[in-house]
């Protein structure tokens, strides 16, 4: 909201997040379980998605402690949890959950408050009022003030697949932060902000194909007044409308599980990107792509799964300062990644997973991916 993000994103750095998705299913972001993946996207720049959540349940499951660790990065740059609780059965099929995020500066801490209800057929619904830095008018010492404290209401759905892995089905996820305000002495600025997000993941499981949706958007709004140097105030929006979509097929019978997708991606941000980058700007990316796989055993333990992926990508970057690099790219981008799973552990589903990778438009070296999954 006052820094933004202090990265100015090259030509490849969506399709190396991309090719660094999570390759394994379980544990599900919903799961119990270590999640990670890390991968280069710049000389001196890691892509980093962690997440270890685990419930230390008693009273036969009545109540948890819970435990939820992340660490990822989104278009606003990095971010960190470290997320503490407690959750209750309120009822035979609702839970209340009750949740902190736990940081040495008091004034950073955000508040979960949690209702989840069990549906039939395995699906739930959970509902969240997060409070992010609660605290933060009464304990910071920086001088900085929320004239508007922030709040984001969450809201998810879930319904595994009949029949099939628990990790398959559809998952919905809203997410809205209605207008915030801050004042900052720090940074010299008085920043409002609104957003909302929705994601969804469909999955079909065919006689013998499996047909996975992903589909996101993100529409995100801020006004500045910025203070300069010789006391005037310099007024700046910013916008940000964000969509993708991603089709995959999979054809189950098979043994090498050949595996085919289309995506798109739309990002388009205009105005002023936060104290970091310290610039007013116009982004517009548009980058259409087409990937696939192959899966070989190499053992009962090790596998094999080379990917390639292939965009054209459509980049018109202006900004005023000169400080941060214009861009008006246009052209084809690949890359070629080799992917080496070995299964850890058969009874807990433990799965290391290390992929180099060859820039095919380049033809050079493309960086390294390290994932970790294990479902807990």
């Amino acid at each position: 909201m006052v820094d933004g993000r202090d990265q100015n994103f090259n030509a490849v750095r969506y399709l190396h997040e991309f090719s660094y998705r999570h390759s394994q299913r379980h544990p599900a972001p919903t799961e119990s379980g270590i999640r990670g993946t890390a991968g280069s996207v710049g000389s001196d720049v890691l892509y980093l998605d962690f997440r270890y959540r685990q419930d230390f349940e008693f009273n036969d499951g009545r109540q948890a402690f819970m435990l939820d660790i992340q660490r990822g990065e989104d278009l606003d740059g990095l971010y960190e949890r470290q997320i503490f609780g407690f959750r209750h059965q309120l009822m035979e099929k609702t839970e209340i959950w009750l949740q902190g995020d736990v940081t040495a500066d008091k004034s950073t801490a955000d508040v979960y408050f949690s209702v989840r209800r069990y549906l039939g057929n395995e699906s739930w619904l959970h509902a969240s009022w997060i409070l992010p830095d609660t605290y933060f008018n009464t304990k910071s010492d920086t001088g900085d003030e929320f004239d508007t404290e922030p709040a984001t209401a969450f809201l998810q759905w879930h319904q595994p697949l009949n029949g099939a892995d628990d990790a398959l089905g559809t998952t919905l996820s809203l997410n809205y932060s209605p207008e915030a305000v801050i004042v900052s002495e720090t940074s010299q600025l008085r920043a409002e902000s609104e957003s909302f997000s929705a994601a969804l993941t469909h999955d079909w499981l065919l006689p013998n194909w499996l047909l996975t949706m992903d589909v996101a958007g993100e529409r995100t709004r801020r006004a500045y007044q910025l203070n300069q140097a010789e006391g005037e105030v310099k007024a700046a929006d910013f916008d940000r409308y964000l969509w993708e979509l991603t089709l995959q097929a999979t054809y189950i019978p098979h043994p090498n599980r050949p595996s085919v997708g289309l995506r798109y991606l739309s990002v388009r941000e205009q105005g002023y990107f936060g104290r970091n980058l310290d610039d007013v700007g116009d982004i517009d990316r548009r980058e259409p792509m087409i990937f696939g796989s192959l899966r070989f055993a190499i053992s009962e333990r090790a596998f094999f799964t080379p990917e390639i992926y292939a965009s054209y990508v459509n980049i018109d970057q202006r900004f005023e300062s000169g400080r941060n690099r214009n861009r008006d790219e246009n052209g084809f981008i690949g890359k070629l990644a080799f992917p080496f799973e070995y299964l850890m552990s058969a009874e807990d589903r433990a799965v290391l997973t290390i992929s180099p990778s060859i820039l095919l438009h380049e033809l050079r070296f493309g960086g390294g991916n390290l994932q970790v999954h294990w479902p807990l």
